[in-house]
This record gives C-alpha cells, structure tokens and sequence, in this order.
C-alpha cells in the first residue's frame, strides 16, 4: 500500500492528498463509495495532515467504477465542523482523496 500526504497552503485552502490502494474486489460504485468513507474515517495519514480527527463521513456513490471518475464526501471532525473532500478513482482499485472544502 502507498499512501502520500502532503500539505499545501492556498488561498484559504489547506490540501490534503492521500492516495492508497485499497484491497479487495470492487463489484459495485457502492463499494468505492463505502470504502472512501472509511478511509477518510480511519486512515491516520488523514487526521495528522488536517491537525484534526474526522469522526464520520458521508459520500456520495460515484456514477461508475472508471478511472478518472470523481466523487464528492463531507466529513465531520472531533469539533463538529464540517470538511469537504474530492475522491478520484485510480487504477488497481487506488483512491485519490483531496480537500475541496475546510471549516
């Protein structure tokens, strides 16, 4: 498994990237949609880029399983605020996980 985390500052943006490739078969768009949810949740590489813990995460089920296709979650961290992520469907089951909104 690979995973990248890095950190850059833009105008009121803070980025946070992390790719992983995930293990198991994907048979469905509701599993791309599930285990994003989980990874934004659980991964540590998440938290320790944003400084804070994501307690839940909500995604929305890509429209198909094809590399390229994005699709968006919310997440909520330990004070209750709300970030916005962008997942791209990679290769051999990779996901590509960005901030595209911060509290």
């Amino acid at each position: 498994m690979r995973q990248v985390v890095s950190t850059a500052r833009r105008p009121a943006l803070v980025v946070v990237v992390a790719a992983v490739s995930l293990a198991g078969c994907f048979t469905s768009t509701a599993d791309y949609r599930k285990k994003a949810e989980r990874f934004i949740v659980e991964n540590p590489g998440v938290a320790e880029g944003l400084g804070v813990a994501l307690v839940s995460a909500t995604c929305v089920e890509p429209t198909n399983q094809d590399v390229g296709t994005t699709f968006a979650c919310t997440a909520t961290d330990e004070n209750g605020d709300t970030w916005g992520f962008e997942v791209e469907i990679g290769e051999s089951n990779r996901i590509d996980v960005s901030v595209s909104d911060r509290p």
